[in-house]
């Protein structure tokens, strides 16, 4: 019986015997399923990084562009010059326009002037001054006006030398009042002729008053 004892039960012939060791296998497999897998944080920073080094790539090629083509400075002020010179050729255009529509050609309103026409002149001096109108009638021809008579005249007594003109006649009154501006010591100015004037037409009858 102690035999028996000490001998114990034996394991059946090609079981392994369980315990520890009979897991060890199991657990060791399922340790190099887990490291094999990446878990979520890995992923995220492998992504990150990835982006990262994406747009440094873009930056760099963005930078060698930029580099390789410069801009150009003569092309830009050309343009700016012709760009700039048609609003300066516009405003010139109607500066001018504006200049010719508030300044009107000038046209001349003079009248023309009175044509020299024969004066017959009367010596009407109180005394009839010898010489007097022969004085002023070359005076009066010496100014452009051609004399056709000299008279003596003493039937009506006048106060000063004055040059008469045939009523109603403008050509006659433009005359008169031409020799009056020509001659100012003509100073009893341009009247109508009056019935019993000696002579005919344009007449200046000179008093004494005024001796050339």
């Amino acid at each position: 019986m102690g035999r028996h004892s000490a001998d114990g039960p034996s394991a059946p012939s090609g079981e392994q015997p369980r315990g520890r060791d009979a897991f060890s296998d199991y657990g060791t497999g399922e340790q190099d399923v887990v490291s094999r897998s990446p878990s979520p944080v890995l992923r995220r920073r492998v992504a990150v990084a990835a982006a990262i080094a994406l747009l440094g790539v873009i930056l760099l090629v963005f930078g060698l562009v930029s580099l390789l083509s410069p801009d150009d400075p003569q092309s830009t002020n050309s343009q700016d010059t012709s760009a700039s010179a048609e609003p300066t050729a516009a405003t010139t255009t109607v500066t001018t326009v504006t200049t010719e529509a508030t300044n009107p050609p000038v046209t001349s309103t003079a009248s023309p002037a009175p044509a020299f026409l024969p004066v017959t002149v009367l010596n009407n001096s109180p005394n009839l001054t010898r010489g007097l109108a022969t004085r002023v009638a070359a005076a009066l021809e010496a100014g452009g006006w051609p004399i056709v008579e000299l008279i003596n005249y003493d039937q009506t007594q006048l106060d000063a030398t004055t040059a008469f003109f045939t009523p109603g006649n403008a050509a006659e009154e433009a005359a008169a009042q031409a020799l009056v501006v020509q001659f100012p010591e003509i100073s009893g100015g341009a009247v109508p002729r009056f019935d019993g004037l000696a002579g005919s037409g344009l007449t200046v009858a000179a008093v004494g008053d005024w001796r050339p």
